[in-house]
């Protein structure tokens, strides 16, 4: 078996699978990351190059197949014992999280992380400045100093928002607040307790990025994405396949002979992929 492999060409590729019988469009902006499998709908983003284009293609090609063995996918993700046909799934589960990881554009994940590591390090600085005048504040536990301070202050609101209209009365002119001008709307607060307003702050921006990387793993962990994403680095890059989840792709292979996937042992599907191997080697 080869040990490195080229994604078919995106033509060719298009054309086989209108044989088919898949509606593929690939003039929109498309939903998902780039590309989007509907049952027997195939979208890919007009604006990828030809390379990235045929590498969402087989990843929705991938959706494709699992739909036909588990038509259920739509409404409950998949399920990792029926592609793989097995009930011991937990390495594979491991094996195809660490390479979905590696297939997956990690950029966004690199961006959240840098930010979380940026976060921590100026909670730690707002953190120094108030212990340099309440030693024994602690983050986890009540600021009773403060909160004695910030009761009859409109800098109340800024403990829940970074940036806060008021108007008191139906006859008063609107006031904003903010955690940018703290110390011209506050001039008279203590320099530890405007910390503690930025911390808090911090810690709210800090807890919508762990949120939104929370989500995206979870949607990496999916079965239908973690096939996808194998199936996609299978056929594009297999020697890196073949190191981060080896028992996966022993059993899929297995499975493969025995035309299991159906359409990825089908003899076009085979030839386009051989045909395009032979062009680029």
């Amino acid at each position: 078996m080869a040990q490195e492999r080229n994604c078919v060409n995106k033509k060719d590729f298009i054309k086989y699978l209108k044989s088919l019988g898949i509606d593929v469009h690939n003039n929109t902006k498309a939903r998902g990351h780039h590309g989007f499998c509907s049952q027997n709908r195939i979208d890919v983003d007009k604006n990828l190059d030809d390379v990235s284009a045929s590498k969402v293609l087989m990843h929705e090609f991938a959706h494709y197949v699992h739909f036909q063995l588990e038509p259920s996918l739509l409404s409950n993700g998949g399920s990792l014992k029926v592609l793989f046909k097995t009930d011991d799934t937990a390495l594979i589960e491991s094996e195809l999280f660490k390479l979905s990881l590696k297939v997956f554009d990690s950029r966004v994940l690199n961006k959240i992380e840098t930010m979380k590591a940026d976060i921590n390090n100026k909670i730690k600085e707002h953190k120094k400045i108030i212990v340099a005048s309440f030693p024994n504040f602690k983050i986890c536990s009540k600021f009773k100093e403060f909160n004695k301070f910030i009761k009859h202050s409109d800098a109340k609101y800024l403990l829940k928002y970074d940036r806060v209209q008021i108007k008191k009365f139906w006859f008063s002119k609107k006031r904003i607040i903010s955690i940018d001008s703290l110390n011209k709307d506050f001039p008279d607060m203590p320099e530890a307790f405007s910390s503690y307003i930025i911390l808090k702050s911090l810690e709210r921006r800090r807890n919508r990025l762990n949120s939104r990387l929370y989500k995206i793993k979870k949607y990496l962990r999916k079965p239908t994405e973690l096939f996808a994403r194998f199936v996609e680095s299978y056929y594009s890059d297999y020697k890196e396949t073949k190191l981060t989840a080896p028992y996966s792709l022993n059993r899929f292979e297995n499975l493969l002979s025995e035309n299991y996937y159906m359409y990825l042992n089908d003899e076009k599907f085979i030839s386009l992929i051989g045909d395009c191997e032979q062009k680029l080697s």
